[in-house]
């Protein structure tokens, strides 16, 4: 089953905005959280050789001059904090520490190396820098380890700010999107209508050829269509000249057959009735338009009314009842004069057949129709039988056996299916469905 084409926008337009859109402003995002990490590791790196700079280890002590340090060591609540240990043992610790829960690391690590790590502590997260030492005091040296802690609120902040900033431009970019999409899919379906509008004004019988100026893509389907249509047409009025040369060449020995002595028979004068009705309709037949689907949108309903007001008046006496379901917007795509054989025929047996009802729905897309009577109805074993020429299940007097297999050669000439069946009214129902037919 193939996708329309507004499917295919709308899935589209799902994967901008529901999938690319948000892995771009997560990435976005994330390279943003990243350079915030770095900034972060360079400015405590820089606080830490400014702290590194100034201690001076006396008697297992270390003293540092805070007057030299930034403000936030100095601030309770700055967010940033340093210490200083040796072998697990807090020998300083910043101004701005005092009131912070935070208690540093207990781990060992090289001298002359630094590690950034993220620890949560008392349910608070920080990030930390520490960086171990070596001081020569002569005879022996001191291991100290530099600790400068920040609080991760620090960093969501301007993380959180960022994102408010990165989702509003994103949204307006969702927005912008959305109407480009729009705009997209009107300004490169707009061909596509046009032409569709196009084919059904040739449906219709309103133009004879595509006319409108479409793309290069489109401009050869356009050019294909006129050539089959003008080669169709040439084809069809040729056709009919041929046909109707035929007819006049068939009517005059017909005609010098009925003024013979012969023809004054009974047998002989239903022959030739029976011949000229045949050659009549074959004519017909064959100059209509059957497999020609472009000019002709017949609505069904008009000519059932027609054909129940002429079967009320024929079948008046045998107070035959035709109950009609059908809408104004059911079409049959073909031509008029084959669906009014077709209803006619079936219509015309189902009034002689019936007690007194007859029904008859037209309905659907495809077009199916729906003929049912309440008579006796048509054995299962004979319905096969029923639609080869010449043959009759009746009793009637009129006729010669050949309406239900022109019905039937009419059907298939439309790629259509003709059943018969068991009518919920009793009798027969005979159901016809034209796949190329149905409700505009």
């Amino acid at each position: 089953m193939q996708l329309s084409l507004k499917v295919r926008q709308g899935i589209i337009s799902l994967f901008l905005l529901f999938f690319l859109l948000p892995s771009s402003f997560f990435a976005i995002e994330q390279a943003f959280y990243t350079q915030l990490l770095t900034s972060t590791e360079q400015k405590l790196e820089v606080h830490m050789y400014s702290i590194l700079a100034e201690v001076q280890p006396k008697d297992g002590k270390v003293e540092l001059s805070n007057n030299l340090l930034p403000p936030d060591f100095y601030r309770p609540d700055s967010g940033l904090a340093a210490f200083i240990t040796s072998e697990n043992e807090l020998l300083w610790q910043s101004d701005s520490s005092i009131n912070q829960q935070f208690d540093p690391p207990t781990h060992q690590i090289l001298p002359a190396s630094h590690e950034f790590v993220l620890m949560e502590q008392y349910q608070q997260k920080y990030w930390v820098l520490s960086f171990s030492v070596l001081f020569d005091l002569g005879d022996n040296t001191l291991p100290l380890t530099i600790h400068v802690v920040q609080n991760d609120q620090l960093l969501q902040e301007p993380l959180k700010a960022f994102r408010k900033t990165l989702s509003q431009w994103f949204i307006g970019i969702a927005l912008v999107l959305i109407g480009l999409t729009l705009l997209a899919y009107y300004w490169i379906t707009k061909p596509l209508t046009s032409l569709d509008k196009e084919i059904h004004k040739l449906e219709s019988g309103q133009q004879e050829q595509l006319l409108h100026d479409y793309p290069s893509e489109l401009n050869k389907i356009k050019e294909d269509l006129n050539l089959l249509l003008a080669n169709q047409n040439r084809q069809k009025q040729r056709y009919r000249h041929h046909l109707s040369d035929l007819a006049h060449a068939l009517k005059t020995p017909i005609a010098v057959l009925r003024t013979s002595k012969l023809s004054e028979q009974p047998e002989l004068r239903e022959q030739l009735d029976r011949i000229t009705g045949m050659i009549e309709h074959q004519l017909k037949r064959a100059s209509s338009s059957g497999q020609d689907l472009w000019h002709k949108q017949i609505k069904v309903k008009p000519l059932i009314d027609k054909l129940e007001q002429a079967l009320s008046k024929i079948y008046r006496d045998k107070g035959c009842q035709i109950d009609i379901q059908c809408t104004d917007q059911v079409v049959f795509r073909g031509d008029e004069t084959d669906l009014m054989e077709i209803l006619g025929n079936l219509l015309d047996n189902a009034c002689k057949a019936c007690n007194h009802n007859v029904k008859i729905s037209a309905f659907g897309k495809p077009l199916q129709l729906d003929i049912e009577d309440d008579g006796p109805g048509i054995p299962t074993n004979k319905r096969e039988e029923l639609f080869e020429r010449g043959t009759r299940l009746d009793t009637y007097k009129e006729g010669h056996g050949v309406g239900l297999s022109i019905v039937s050669e009419l059907v298939k000439s439309y790629s259509g299916e003709l059943q018969v069946s068991q009518s919920p009214l009793g009798g027969a129902r005979f159901v016809i469905r034209f796949p190329e037919s149905g409700i505009k």
